[in-house]
């Protein structure tokens, strides 16, 4: 057999970053397989220019579809050529996505203006010359005794200040009925902390709403303009309400999303008609985010009783632990304003709500007719037609949703039921006047079923979906409120999934446990023992219950969330917080080495053995193929230390080789709206792959065949890179609009959020990537992750809304895989699952971190849906080999911490029980591994091994260096921060600050002139 070697520079670049442009040329060159004269099935690496520019095209089209028409009075679209006045400082600086290179999002480097994007107009720069003249407006601070508006010394960077012009630079520009003002307003996103929720000094309630600057902005272009249109660029949506009615009301309001590095080349087409916006919102846009249920969980909570020493590197030390608690339960987003609407008789919906979910206008009219809803007693299909009754050609979007009966039973079983929920959704082709088509929207009825966690099993489980007997409504609707039609649906007799036999496991779960035919569809088993879904996370419920509050339709005025910075834990729910500080390997009863353990192994596993294989072998294998075991037993634990401890404790963008089976090394980056690509240098090079608008603009085209062939854009760029791994797509939901990541989530709804990402994981999957869907689960805040935040909800709110996501993409993800099936070189193809990697959360599950919780990890992830594939931990530097032990034996296959060799290490290497548990992960690792683009084109018996360059040691004493300087960072920027205020002429700073500390100085001057 030979080989093709590569040495560690190759494959990490210096200072152990990922030279990926390097390992491109080295990673797919030929590798040679025994008894066969090929080395390869010769796939086609793409050129990387190509891919990239292939790929703009789906991202032009993504900001074309994504973009939302929120309100037009019948201005647009604009005629090509006429007038059109921008206004506001996001003309000139508009927040394009991530606004540093901390965080897992791409940054814009050489973007495209919305000057450019305005290129089919005529522009009177009357108000851009007064902004212009005006240089860099004052930051809008925040308000005496509020949180701050900007993050100082923050690593991930972040700055919820607000910048816009005094509106009095436009008094003195004459009127211009002929000229169409556009007034841009733009807010960030960002990761390390979530946006401001409370006031700023000029009285603006937070980060969210217009300041009174870009009021006044709005107030000067409707006085100098014929017509006013307000452009909004941003990913989370913005109290709006006054511009549609009143004395603010504007003509057209658009919303444009994160646009990215070439999103605004597309914004002539969108306001003059060239494009006809087909975007529809994938969020609830209220009138007062305050009065939001999930607004109360906003900001920081704190026990005062149950302190914590943490061993993060970054945010280390002894605190009290913060908290989180779901206290609207399944009411979110939507499902909180129908049933609102439904329920309580002082609601009104008018004036809670400016625009629906699922809302959005076009340029034409669209009339929809549902034409029939057959229930086969599996799956429920509705025909919808959909015809463009306007004068242009457009898209449509069709939604279907349904909704549960609630009952005395539910009542009694604390079983909550929304007003409606999304079901299923399709988009039409681009229609002609006139032009009808004519689509089939379909769902399996048990995605009707709600989740009990009280119900009591036969089985002595607790806990388990429930179909109830009744009429359940499917209803054809503009948006989530809108109906346009309704049909019924019956379930003549109760039914509860408690997993006593076949009938009563739900299909879906059946179907994940069970192996694929070579065309990816489930063959059941009748011998198989299926696992149904059952109570988890029993302390959260319990938690909810005891300790805190479920809004729920049995007394909506009594259950409504409630306010609490700060309150005690009982005892029951604090015992064994600390265990992910405190947990021995050796001793821990559940994990540990102790017989009786989950992970318990009495006797060491085969290793060292000589069987003649290798992972190339085994591509194109199910994950049970016996010939896995033979493979497994040749680890060789002394041998390939190195590597396998890497993996247990410091995979950052990479996965590391093992040569005993044959296992190359791999390459994964980060990325929420593109691949980051590592450039010569060593250090990320943004143009060197297409940069797409943000998730929620993704989600916003309500398109599934766009996603796929995103997913497929991305995938391709991979193949040119060399990177078989992206730490995306973010699956966790909008619960607040104030959480700083909103821009890297697709949507508010699990339906929407879980299909969409299904499409992508399986475009990606066709190009041989495999995709970390993070952050599993409960990762819908920032705020408190530092301080170990506990994460409370009920079970049917954690199954129902934020694992459903997850489920949705792991368990219908497919992929093409093509394999050498016979010794002549015949290449074969089958469909695989292609949901094979997952992100584990940074907050906690109760008070549990997501990458050492053994019920997330194991119970549900594994157990439940099946999932056959490897999990990393996000992000995350703690001084602690026991950590990482116990999040290895809790499920967790992979690492993913800084790339410093002195953390590569865990507490227990030599046990049974260890290894038992390292060789269930190597198993996981290298399943997803040999079905990915790194072993893409490898005959089976071919092998890529790694060499260490010379230098190697020196490196390793460098990043030794760089964790104490890592470790030092948080203090010497407290120090900086300290220093700069006594000593301000000592450092740079930016125009925005030096002119708010001239103007801070100037006001003392003038006090003590006084």
């Amino acid at each position: 057999m030979r080989e093709t070697t590569m040495t560690r520079r190759q494959l990490f670049g210096t200072a152990g970053s990922v030279a990926a442009g390097a390992v491109a040329a080295t990673a797919l060159s030929g590798c040679s397989g025994t008894g066969v004269e090929m080395t390869r099935t010769t796939p086609q690496i793409p050129d990387p220019d190509q891919a990239k520019e292939a790929a703009y095209k789906v991202a032009a089209r993504i900001q074309d579809e994504g973009t939302v028409l929120l309100k037009n009075s019948g201005v647009l679209p604009l005629v090509k050529g006429s007038v059109v006045m921008p206004f506001g400082r996001a003309y000139l600086d508009p927040i394009y996505g991530q606004l540093t290179s901390g965080g897992s999002a791409k940054w814009s480097v050489d973007p495209v203006t919305p000057e450019q994007g305005l290129s089919a107009f005529s522009i009177d720069g009357s108000a851009v010359d007064a902004m212009r003249t005006a240089g860099d407006p004052e930051a809008l601070e925040e308000a005496e005794g509020t949180s701050a508006a900007g993050k100082a010394g923050s690593m991930l960077g972040g700055d919820c200040r607000i910048y816009e012009y005094d509106p009095s630079i436009y008094d003195g520009i004459a009127e211009s009925p002929e000229a169409t003002g556009i007034v841009f307003v733009t807010r960030s996103g960002q990761e390390g902390q979530d946006q401001k929720m409370d006031a700023y000094s000029d009285g603006t309630p937070h980060y969210l709403a217009l300041s009174k600057s870009e009021r006044g902005a709005i107030t000067a272009a409707k006085r100098i303009c014929g017509a006013v249109v307000v452009v909004i660029v941003g990913s989370a949506p913005m109290e709006v309400g006054d511009l549609t009615s009143g004395s603010l009301e504007v003509d057209a309001i658009i919303h444009y999303g994160h646009p990215s590095e070439r999103g605004f080349s597309e914004l002539s087409a969108l306001l003059d008609g060239d494009v006809n916006p087909s975007g529809r919102t994938v969020d609830t846009w209220s009138r007062d985010f305050t009065a939001d249920p999930s607004y109360v969980s906003v900001g920081l909570h704190t026990y005062d009783n149950l302190p914590i020493t943490s061993g993060s590197l970054t945010d280390g030390g002894e605190f009290m632990r913060t908290f989180n608690e779901y206290q609207e339960g399944v009411y979110m987003g939507y499902r909180y304003y129908e049933t609102a609407a439904l329920v309580d008789p002082s609601f009104s919906y008018d004036d809670a709500v400016v625009f629906p979910f699922g809302f959005g206008l076009s340029y034409t009219s669209f009339t929809q007719s549902l034409d029939s809803v057959v229930d086969d007693g599996v799956d429920v299909t509705a025909r919808v037609t959909v015809t463009n009754a306007g004068d242009v050609s457009g898209k449509d979007v069709v939604q279907l949703y349904a909704a549960s009966p609630y009952t005395e039973m539910d009542q009694a079983e604390g079983i909550e039921k929304p007003a409606c929920q999304l079901v299923d959704f399709a988009k039409t082709d681009l229609l002609a006047p006139g032009q009808s088509q004519t689509l089939e929207l379909s769902f399996d009825r048990e995605d009707m079923a709600s989740y009990c966690y009280t119900r009591e099993n036969p089985n002595g489980t607790v806990g388990c979906y429930v179909l109830e007997a009744g009429d359940y409504e499917v209803s054809l609707r503009e948006n989530s409120h809108a109906v346009i039609a309704r049909g019924t649906v019956t379930q003549d007799e109760t039914l509860w999934f408690d997993g006593s036999d076949a009938e009563h496991t739900r299909r879906s779960e059946r179907d994940a446990q069970s192996a694929l035919d070579d065309q990816g569809n489930p063959v059941e088993d009748a011998g198989q023992a299926y696992v149904a879904a059952s109570n988890r996370f029993q302390a959260s419920s319990d938690y909810m219950r005891a300790q805190s509050r479920i809004l729920s339709r049995a007394d909506w005025a009594g259950t409504k969330p409630v306010y609490e910075a700060t309150k005690s834990i009982d005892d029951e729910f604090a015992e064994g917080h600390d265990l992910f500080v405190t947990f021995d390997p050796a001793t821990d009863a559940r994990l540990g080495n102790v017989e009786g353990s989950l992970v318990y192994a009495a006797d060491e596993p085969t290793s060292g053995a000589k069987n003649g294989l290798v992972a190339s072998d085994l591509r194109g294998a199910a994950y049970d193929d016996p010939r896995w075991d033979a493979l497994l037993d040749q680890i060789d634990w002394v041998a390939d230390k190195s590597g396998i401890v890497r993996n247990f404790s410091g995979d950052a963008y990479v996965t590391a080789a093992i040569d005993s089976i044959g296992l190359p090394a791999t390459i994964d980056m980060d990325g929420a709206n593109g691949l980051k690509v590592q450039g010569s240098d060593n250090g990320y090079d943004m143009t060197k792959s297409c940069s797409y608008g943000y998730e929620p603009l993704a989600a916003a085209t309500w398109s599934k065949d766009l996603l796929y062939q995103m997913g497929e854009a991305i995938g391709t760029e991979g193949l040119a890179h060399g990177i078989s791994g992206w730490y995306s797509p973010g699956l966790n939901l909008h619960r607040s609009f104030f959480s700083g990541r909103v821009f890297e989530y697709y949507s508010e709804d699990p339906m929407l959020t879980g299909k969409l990402a299904e499409r992508v994981v399986s475009g990606a999957g066709d190009q041989g990537m495999y995709c970390y869907l993070k952050h599993f689960a409960l990762n819908e805040t920032d705020t408190g992750r530092a301080q170990l935040i506990c994460t409370w909800a009920d079970e049917q709110t954690m199954r129902e809304l934020y694992f459903r996501p997850f489920e949705i993409a792991l368990k219908e993800a497919r992929k093409t895989v093509r394999y050498t099936s016979d010794d002549s070189g015949a290449v074969a193809e089958k469909v695989m699952r292609a949901g094979t990697a997952v992100m584990a959360s940074q907050t906690c599950v109760g008070t549990m971190i997501g990458h050492c919780s053994y019920a997330l990890l194991h119970d549900i992830l594994r157990e439940e849906w099946g999932f056959e594939g490897m999990v990393i931990s996000d992000y995350w530097v703690w001084n602690g080999n026991n950590h990482r032990d116990l999040a290895m034996r809790a499920g967790c296959d992979t690492y993913l911490c800084m790339s410093v060799p002195a953390m590569w290490s865990i507490s227990d290497y030599d046990s049974p029980t260890a290894r038992a548990c390292m060789r269930r992960a190597i198993h996981n690792l290298a399943y997803t591994v040999t079905n990915s683009s790194a072993m893409q084109g490898m005959v089976p018996g071919a092998v890529q091994k790694t060499a260490e360059s010379p230098w190697w040691g020196i490196i390793r004493g460098v990043d030794v260096v760089a964790a104490a300087l890592v470790a030092g960072g948080v203090a010497l920027i407290a120090r900086r921060t300290k220093a700069e205020r006594e000593h301000p002429e000592l450092y740079r700073r930016s125009k925005r600050k030096q002119a708010k500390l001239d103007r801070k100085r100037a006001e003392k001057d003038a006090g003590e002139k006084d």
